[in-house]
């Protein structure tokens, strides 16, 4: 007879469980992230709305502080890379998908600024969405699919708006929608994780 004591079909079950309740934890996202761009990007697109009436010439440069904004980015990413026990098949797909994102953002960056394209608010608009829905739709999280949604329905009517700079303040719409108000959810959910988990 075998010397090893067979699981019944619940300790099996409770087995399962317990692995997929501590992977949940594991994952828990902390929400700075989205928080961080939410914040910043609103913050510029206000900034460069009222700058069209001020014409200060250092604040057309405001957007520069996306790039100092990706130093913290890359803190925040490490640091929750070496917390994670394992990476996972979306952890990959995620990381796929934003870093495209900011790949296809920064060419889109440059060709605005070389073409001044009039209404590059929307095709923002419209690239914001794309990575937000996708993380939403990967990660079964509704604020981040509501937020895609609403980048998209903000850049279809962004070619509506004249005169452009107004496509400013539905960019700092669409941020706070996308990502900081996410970001509030998932900061407040991971809060209650950890205090659960003490």
């Amino acid at each position: 007879m075998n010397e090893e004591q067979q699981l019944t079909e619940a300790q099996s079950l409770e087995l399962i469980t317990q692995m997929i309740n501590k992977a949940k934890c594991d994952y828990e996202e902390t929400g700075i992230g989205a928080l961080l761009w939410g914040s910043l990007v609103a913050f510029c697109a206000i900034i460069t709305f009222f700058n069209s009436h001020w014409r200060i010439r250092v604040l057309e440069y405001i957007w520069f502080l996306t790039l100092f904004a990706l130093i913290p980015q890359i803190i925040i990413s490490v640091r929750a890379a070496k917390k994670k026990r394992y990476r996972t098949y979306d952890d990959d797909a995620m990381g796929g998908i934003w870093i495209s994102f900011g790949v296809a953002l920064f060419l889109m960056s440059i060709y605005t600024s070389i073409y001044q394209e009039p209404h590059s608010g929307a095709l923002f608009l419209l690239m914001y969405g794309i990575p937000t829905f996708a993380t939403g739709y990967i990660n079964h999280f509704k604020p981040m699919i509501v937020g895609g949604v609403i980048c998209w329905l903000f850049a279809a009517l962004s070619f509506f708006i004249q005169p452009t700079q107004y496509i400013m303040l539905l960019t700092a719409a669409a941020a706070l929608s996308a990502w900081f108000i996410p970001g509030l959810i998932l900061r407040r959910r991971y809060k209650k994780a950890i205090q659960e988990n003490v």
